[in-house]
């Protein structure tokens, strides 16, 4: 029997996977036929091996309940696209190794005529550029804010609050770190000047406009080398602790209770807090070019991880490549400025296809109150290089009117790189998690060139 057909069918949008193998619960799968089954070559349906990922997610000790999200697609260990909740055990593989990587979303005054000059957006990139460093390892631009050894202190022990920002615009103002004498490894400290920098792969800064007409800007980024250097380190400390051969990144968990376990957890944190800063401080530099050039104003609507392990309701929730959706009147929500809404969820698609604007729905406790974070990837980077052609691709995004900072467009991380996030979308709101309040279209985007 296939993975496929051991699924019990729920609701629609809505799959099963019982309890087989060494699962220790069952797991809530949220696909819709077409992303489950496919549709022709061009909606090819979801891999085997995503279905051996997810029975590791639910074989871990600790492990209460996971849920997959309708992107998911083949990780480290679980799939991306996959919430895990534990009692006790905290699980770096479901962490990632991009710790606390997530989305800002910008509003602003303006409108689509605003913005309709290509030579006034290709300014727009060129300020943006000069004021933050774009793409793998890049750590120093022309205009990049400074930041001291002092204030990095800061920055990775309160987040947001380091820089004065509130609850009103961002997920958690900081992830609380319980003790601060905890050594950074060095690997991690040498990266420390990579605050404010935009990394490569699949992070962006995108100018967009919604159905209204009126001009976002999306950012995507995480905690760049500090994260990914912490995250190294605990799977290496990880593998050994628990006799595991080398390599075996994909089986590591923590006692959270114990010293290893305590040492992951703030210095997982302290990702996190950078993470949330180094978005931050994109954000005003973002903002800065934007009113440099087109005038008018801009500001953060909100900002979210997608990476993630945090506390809720007693239970630690590890989300990788999932987002947070609390619905309104949750209880986390009480007293902030989005009690009475939900908080909104911010879900990039693909540099050709746009994004979204999502809110959760009472029915998001079904997924452990997540999302998917994307629309998810279909093609790896190596079989996009081969397979798409560069001149028809750059010709789409030309006649799209979509503007980027490299000279090509870069193909792993084209339209076709990922699946349609309509399909995602209409799954999400299909199984009852959350409803699309705003489609967002690209018009200039900002990508690291690996």
């Amino acid at each position: 029997m296939s993975w496929k057909q051991r699924l019990e069918k729920a609701a629609e949008g809505h799959y099963v996977l019982p309890k087989t193998k060494s699962m220790r619960v069952d797991a809530d799968l949220f696909l819709s036929d077409k992303l489950l089954w496919g549709e022709g070559p061009e909606v090819p349906g979801l891999e085997d091996t995503v279905f051996d990922q997810v029975v590791n997610a639910a074989s871990f000790p600790g492990v209460t309940r996971v849920a997959v999200t309708p992107d998911c697609h083949v990780g480290y260990g679980v799939p991306i696209g996959t919430v895990v909740e534990t009692d006790g055990v905290l699980l770096p593989t479901a962490a990632g190794y991009d710790i606390g990587c997530g989305m800002v979303q910008l509003q602003t005054s303006l409108m689509a005529e605003d913005v309709a000059d290509p030579v006034k957006r290709r300014q727009w990139i060129d300020q943006v550029t000069r004021r933050i460093a774009v793409g793998v390892g890049a750590s120093r631009a022309q205009h990049q804010r400074k930041v001291s050894d002092r204030s990095f202190a800061e920055v990775v022990r309160h987040g947001a609050k380091a820089l004065g920002r509130g609850s009103a615009v961002t997920e958690r103002d900081f992830i609380p770190v319980e003790d601060d004498r905890v050594d950074i490894p060095d690997r991690a400290y040498e990266k420390r000047g990579q605050l404010g920098s935009l990394g490569g792969g699949n992070h962006f800064t995108e100018m967009q406009v919604d159905e209204s007409g009126r001009v976002w800007v999306m950012l995507h980024t995480g905690s760049r080398g500090f994260g990914w250097n912490i995250a190294k380190h605990f799977f290496v400390k990880g593998a050994a602790h628990l006799g595991l051969k080398s390599r075996s990144e994909d089986f590591v968990w923590l006692d959270a209770d114990s010293a290893l376990g305590r040492e992951y957890w703030n210095l997982h944190n302290m990702a996190a807090n950078f993470a949330v800063a180094n978005r931050l401080i994109i954000g005003e530099a973002v903002c800065a070019a934007l009113e440099d050039v087109f005038g008018g104003t801009a500001s953060v609507y909100y900002e979210i991880s997608h990476n993630l392990i945090q506390k809720e309701a007693g239970k630690f929730v590890a989300r990788k490549g999932a987002t947070r959706a609390f619905p309104a009147g949750h209880p986390s929500l009480k007293r902030t400025a989005w009690e009475g809404t939900g908080h909104p969820i911010l879900i990039p698609g693909s540099m050709e296809t746009g994004s979204a604007i999502l809110f959760a729905e009472e029915g998001a406790s079904k997924s452990i109150y997540s999302v998917n974070h994307g629309s998810g990837r279909r093609l790896s980077r190596g079989e996009a290089r081969r397979v798409l052609k560069q001149d028809a691709t750059d010709a789409r995004m030309a006649e799209a009117g979509i503007i980027l900072n490299t000279r090509q467009t870069p193909l792993d991380e084209s339209g076709p790189c990922y699946k349609n996030l309509d399909d995602v979308l209409e799954t999400v709101e299909m199984a009852g998690l959350a409803r699309v309040a705003h489609r967002l279209k690209p018009v200039a985007c900002i990508k690291g060139a690996d």
